[in-house]
């Protein structure tokens, strides 16, 4: 309880570190509150003219200033010419820290005052005209992006003039005298800069931690194959992580820039095409199963593959098929996934180890995000709201495009934790059967030096057998009060020769002849009532090592108690009615004279790895106490 206690402990401790770093890395995806206000005399799709907004739209040549008149509609009319400059002026009253103007121009050229003051023209050659003055060209192309343009802290209550080219040429058939200001937006920079930094947070940070994420994989994969094993589903999850990375990208506003324009949407199409993957890496673990996944991985991709084709418009034009093919993979993915989820927990129920470790994960993952939700009701106002509205849209529309995403994410995440629960399992594996071959190999080492020096000692007798044959028999006729005496120090002698145990069971063996050896160093005297093993016990090397090095250390350690002053142990192991039975009993320094069932302090932690490893086969753990006298017997089934 107490090293439950600790790991919860050190577990809550790391994690406080890494939310408080979560959340401050992820505010950065979240722009600032946007603080504008919308300047243009031209209304947005749908909504009415909002009037003149403060503005007065006039053309001014000669020292002469005339007024336009608008047709309610956003545009102005009263130009004397094609092609005629005209300005539009409004005092700025709206107040924002580090005020920013955007500009929509299209292919007009502009020049921009603030009171008498120029701040930005398209025309470099007219810089010294004023408000006035000028005849601006048209450009001849069209500008994509808004012209950005920072305003003096000190601009409340100045006036704000814009200048604007017109066609030369009329634009339409029925009107050559009507012209159009340019939108205009004014904003708080800050604020722009926020949502810039926001929508390149929200595009880097899951993209730099897939990498980061992909990395590990392979590098896993390196390692593993370091050691001799060829881990093939580590390859195919950081297919699909990389997949995923690609479509977090493929969405950024950037990336057009970068690559072109492509005729399919690549973000849509990688990430369905990581779902794929994904069913092929489950397929991996799923045994019995596996066609089923595959099924599921082939369908996918193909649903995939023929969306993309739909996209480019060879095969089929807008309209109902046309739609029903490009979202076919989202219902195709969805459906797959939830069928994946629905065989593990099926897998999970017929012991299989993976699925067990990934339901439980996705488990607390889904009582993780549930428990979330809750909290952020009083602390995100709405943002609970808008998921379960998103997802009841899903279901209305039949169209699972945000549930898709919360079911890629459970499946990809609990594939994740349990290949690292994998890895570290069988990280912990390898370091116990090293250490188990190291034991194994020292074991095998005194074992050989017990033989050999149990053979020296033969063969020191053996040298003398034949002095003492000849001493025995002039004794016998001469002085036969004295063969007892003789005869008893020579049984002594051999008694001295420590045993050897031949079993049957080689690695049996090696464990006992190599404590029987560190025993007879100690002086402490043993005992072989019986010794024989069958070839082959159910249990691995690890966990027989385990089982008798820890029965015979505790006996050693018990019988080398400085107040035991004839310190023995005596073994007895042998099979009965298709059991194997072992045996150790081994003197001690207890006091008491009653029979106990609670082992001596000495046998404690050995005590609870034996009874551990004996779990398997009903515990079956016997252990007496008496005084002077501690007894340890366990019982393998062999069948």
């Amino acid at each position: 309880m107490k090293r439950i206690m600790i790991l919860l402990s050190a577990v809550l401790l790391a994690l406080f570190p890494c939310i408080l770093s979560a959340i401050a890395v992820f505010y950065y995806t979240m722009p600032m509150e946007d603080s504008s206000y919308n300047l243009s005399l031209l209304p947005q799709d749908g909504q009415e003219w909002e009037g003149s907004k403060g503005w007065t739209v006039f053309t001014s040549e000669n020292g002469e200033t005339t007024v336009l008149t608008p047709n309610g509609i956003g545009g102005y009319s009263g130009l004397s010419y094609a092609g005629q400059t005209f300005y539009f002026s409004r005092k700025l009253t709206e107040k924002l820290d580090s005020p920013t103007l955007r500009i929509g121009t299209a292919n007009r050229s502009i020049s921009v005052f603030l009171d008498d003051t120029l701040l930005y023209t398209d025309c470099p050659e007219s810089s010294e005209k004023q408000i006035g003055e000028l005849s601006l060209p048209m450009q001849e192309y069209d500008r994509a992006e808004p012209i950005t343009i920072s305003l003096p802290h000190n601009y409340m209550n100045q006036t704000l003039t814009i200048a604007q080219s017109s066609p030369a040429v009329s634009e339409t058939l029925t009107d050559n005298e009507t012209v159009y200001p340019c939108e205009i937006t004014l904003y708080c920079g800050y604020s722009y800069e926020s949502d810039l930094i926001a929508s390149a947070a929200s595009i880097m940070i899951p993209s730099v931690l897939l990498f980061a994420l992909e990395i590990i994989l392979l590098a896993a994969f390196i390692w593993r194959a370091s050691l001799g094993r060829f881990s093939a589903s580590l390859v195919v999850l950081a297919v699909a992580v990389m997949l995923q990375i690609f479509s977090v990208l493929t969405k950024a506003d950037f990336f057009p820039q970068y690559f072109g324009e492509f005729p399919v949407d690549l973000q849509t199409m990688t990430f369905h095409l990581s779902i794929g993957v994904l069913l092929i890496f489950l397929s991996i673990y799923a045994g019995r199963v596996r066609p089923l996944f595959l099924i599921l991985a082939l369908v996918q991709c193909l649903s995939t593959g023929f969306a993309a084709i739909i996209q480019t418009g060879a095969v089929l034009s807008y309209g109902r098929w046309y739609r029903f093919f490009i979202e076919l993979p989202q219902i195709t993915g969805f459906l797959a996934l939830f069928l994946s989820i629905l065989c593990a927990f099926i897998l999970w129920n017929r012991e299989n180890k993976f699925f067990s470790y990934f339901t439980q994960t996705a488990i607390l993952i889904t009582l993780g995000y549930a428990s979330f939700l809750l909290i952020s009701i009083p602390l995100i106002p709405g943002y609970t709201s808008s998921v379960l509205s998103r997802i009841a849209g899903d279901f209305s529309l039949l169209l699972p495009v945000f549930s898709l995403k919360i079911v890629w994410v459970l499946c990809l995440l609990s594939s994740l934790a349990t290949v690292i629960i994998e890895l570290l399992e069988k990280e912990s594996q390898r370091k116990i059967e090293a250490s188990v071959l190291s034991a194994k190999n020292r074991l095998t080492l005194e074992s050989y030096e017990n033989l050999r020096l149990q053979s020296d000692e033969i063969m020191m007798l053996r040298h003398d057998i034949n002095r003492h044959y000849t001493m025995l028999r002039s004794m016998a006729e001469n002085s036969p009060e004295k063969l007892c005496a003789y005869l008893d120090k020579l049984v002594d002698q051999i008694q001295n020769v420590r045993p050897i145990i031949t079993s049957g069971n080689e690695m049996l063996d090696i464990i006992i002849n190599g404590k029987l050896a560190i025993a007879a160093k100690k002086g402490i005297h043993t005992e072989i009532s019986r010794a024989s093993a069958p070839k082959k016990l159910p249990l691995h090397d690890t966990e027989l090592c385990c089982l008798i090095m820890n029965i015979l250390d505790n006996a050693i350690q018990a019988a080398s108690h400085p107040a035991i002053s004839n310190p023995r142990i005596r073994l007895d192991f042998h099979c009965k009615d298709h059991h194997f039975i072992f045996s150790c009993e081994n003197s001690t320094a207890a006091d008491s004279s009653a029979h106990k069932k609670k082992p001596a302090p000495t046998h404690g932690y050995g005590l609870k790895i034996i009874h551990q490893i004996m779990k398997q086969w009903g515990d079956m753990v016997s252990i007496q106490e008496e005084e002077g006298t501690y007894k340890i017997c366990v019982v393998i089934p062999l069948s």
